[in-house]
């Protein structure tokens, strides 16, 4: 640097200082070596990063978590351990951290990892702040933010759930838990299927180990309701997920001690996070992935039975929290037409068992098989919807008819009586139709004329005899039994040397026999079974699938691939799942047998024109 130079620095940086020019040097490299060593610092602290975070903001009183202090920068630093401070509302449940470090680049940029972890246990309810941490890297001093904690109290109606006596609780377990353990004949229990497992433990899949008898009840799925995300509780004094994996509405069909038997299942669990713990010696080495097979102890209940019902209502077996209304589809109608008594039963309770309510209509009404519909509401954490009957009468005189009214008897598994829900009367105006047209026949006396004028012989002329028809006839009928004949050994032989053709022929009057032999049986429930089991086997028989295996879904599934109507479909599939779950209702009344025996010839009948 010349002199010239020094000078130009001396007037710019260091006018009116007093100091000569010659020292404008010696200042100069002094501030070119500060500025060496201070500005590739503060560039290289800007590459650090320091953050506090918690693994999960909202704990309850006793629950654990995790603390983590994360050091981020682009090249390796010197970290020390961090200084932790005082805590309030929480504790250390250990001050050594568990360590560790990771690199990685991001679209071309390093990146170094180290973190440090501590495990918090949560004492005082509240909302509560862990304090700025402070940490020594490459021998300066970084610190965090503080973090928030709102720490809540278990709720005693939502976490202290009651569970199947057990002496300890394991790191993973299945219970089967009732709404109910005192019912009453027909009272909806809820049935849940609840997995517990510490924080450390995940769950990758489940699957059921075999299919749920339930023996002695009626039951129906309820996992199309919204069930709930894993919740945190605490077991013994210990932080647990309770996740329900299943829930299902039981309905005993009988008095006395039932047993709802046990669940399984088969569940890949593994260890979460990346150090051991006391509870790591649950899984086959560290971090490993492995099946545990999980069972629900069974549960015997004692079902009582329903009280006396009062003596001015009509009972049809409804149980739970029902309104009950009765209409008509119109007040006014045309003589021969029919008109329908619409009774809507709609709440919460064993709505697949209710009987129809009978009424007394006036002799003038022919009264015809009457429409049951159940709209079931799938989301519902309960079986619950609506179920409509629907009576077609047909008036056969003019006039006003008035339907009677009707008390119907509810019980209440809530309030543990007999509700009375009254069915106002009808009144229904039947008039004749005016635009009806009237034919009436006069008898008038036929007068014959005589015919005069000359009158013409003709000789008759016999035709020959290819002219007439019974030559013809006689010539068809030998060829006509020659082909029935040829046409009737043809089928007969394919009968007996085509398989799949003779079960194909004979499906249909195997099924009708054994319909008109179910028509014979006494008792209900080997009748809907015979009813299954005709319908099914003309399916398959039809359809050249093999004889048994297939369930109602997969044989309405089927019929749907062949171009079958779809209401035909779900009738068949109605039919069937009734006949299959017919053993855990009670006996329908000989009525109900043959209106579905009707609907099983009806079925069979049309299957056989669109296979």
């Amino acid at each position: 640097m010349s002199k010239y130079q020094l000078r130009f620095l001396y007037s710019a940086l260091l006018p009116g200082t007093g100091i000569h020019y010659s020292h404008a040097f010696i200042l100069l490299i002094a501030l070119i070596a500060i500025m060496a060593t201070v500005l590739p610092t503060s560039a290289s602290a800007e590459n650090i990063r320091v953050s506090a975070s918690v693994s999960s903001s909202n704990v309850m009183v006793g629950e654990r978590f995790t603390l983590n202090i994360e050091v981020r920068s682009r090249e390796p630093r010197s970290v020390s351990r961090p200084d932790l401070p005082d805590l309030t509302g929480f504790r250390y449940l250990s001050t050594v951290p568990r360590t560790g470090t990771s690199y990685s680049q991001v679209n071309g940029v390093p990146q170094m990892s180290y973190r440090y972890s501590y495990t918090v246990e949560a004492t005082d309810s509240g909302a509560w702040q862990i304090p700025t941490v402070y940490i020594d890297i490459d021998g300066r001093e970084y610190r965090t933010e503080p973090v928030t904690v709102i720490i809540s109290t278990p709720d005693e109606d939502s976490y202290q759930r009651p569970l199947a006596t057990r002496p300890d609780h394991p790191a993973i377990f299945l219970e089967l838990e009732l709404s109910e353990v005192q019912p009453v004949r027909g009272q909806q229990i809820i049935a849940e299927i609840v997995l517990y497992f510490r924080n450390t433990i995940e769950i990758n899949t489940f699957y059921n180990l075999r299919s749920w008898q339930t023996e002695g009840f009626w039951r129906e799925d309820l996992n199309q309701s919204q069930i709930r995300r894993p919740e945190s509780v605490i077991l013994g004094g210990e932080s647990y997920r309770r996740a329900v994996l299943a829930r299902y509405a039981l309905f005993p069909t009988r008095s006395g001690e039932l047993t709802v038997p046990s669940y399984a299942i088969r569940a890949s669990v593994r260890q979460s996070g990346r150090f051991r713990n006391e509870y790591s010696t649950f899984f086959d080495g560290f971090g490993r992935q492995r099946n545990v097979d999980l069972e629900t102890s069974p549960l015997t209940l004692s079902v009582g039975s329903l009280p006396v019902p009062p003596s001015d209502g009509q009972l049809v077996s409804a149980l739970g929290q029902y309104t009950i209304d009765r209409t008509l589809s119109d007040d006014r109608v045309v003589l021969g037409e029919a008109v329908e008594v619409i009774t809507d039963i709609s709440g919460s309770g064993n709505l697949g068992m209710i009987n129809r309510p009978s009424y007394e209509y006036p002799d003038v009404f022919d009264t015809h098989q009457p429409q049951e519909i159940i709209d079931r509401d799938e989301q519902a954490p309960r079986m619950s919807g609506i179920k409509q009957f629907r009576d077609v009468l047909i008036p056969r005189s003019a006039g006003s008819f008035t339907i009677p009214e009707n008390t119907i008897l509810v019980y209440n598994d809530v309030t543990r009586q007999y509700e009375r829900h009254t069915l106002l009367e009808l009144t229904l105006e039947v008039i004749r139709d005016p635009n009806a047209r009237v034919t009436m026949a006069l008898n008038n006396d036929i007068r014959l004329s005589p015919v005069r004028g000359s009158v013409t012989w003709h000789q008759e002329i016999p035709e020959p005899f290819y002219y007439t028809w019974w030559f013809w006839f006689a010539l068809a009928v030998p060829a006509f039994l020659f082909t029935l004949g040829y046409r009737s050994y043809r089928y007969k032989l394919k009968l007996a040397g085509d398989e799949q053709f003779s079960r194909y022929e004979r499906a249909y009057r195997q099924a009708v026999a054994a319909l008109d032999a179910a028509a014979k049986m006494q008792e209900p429930k080997p009748v809907y079974s015979a009813v299954y089991k005709a319908v099914s086997s003309f399916i398959t028989a039809r359809l050249n699938l093999p004889v048994a295996g297939f369930t109602e879904e997969q044989l309405r599934n089927a019929l749907r691939k062949r171009n079958v109507e779809t209401p035909l479909s779900d009738r068949v599939y109605q039919l069937l799942n009734k006949c299959a779950s017919i053993r855990y209702a009670p006996d329908p009344s000989p009525g109900d047998r043959a209106a579905d025996l009707t609907e099983a010839r009806k079925l069979l009948s049309e299957l056989k024109r669109q296979l």
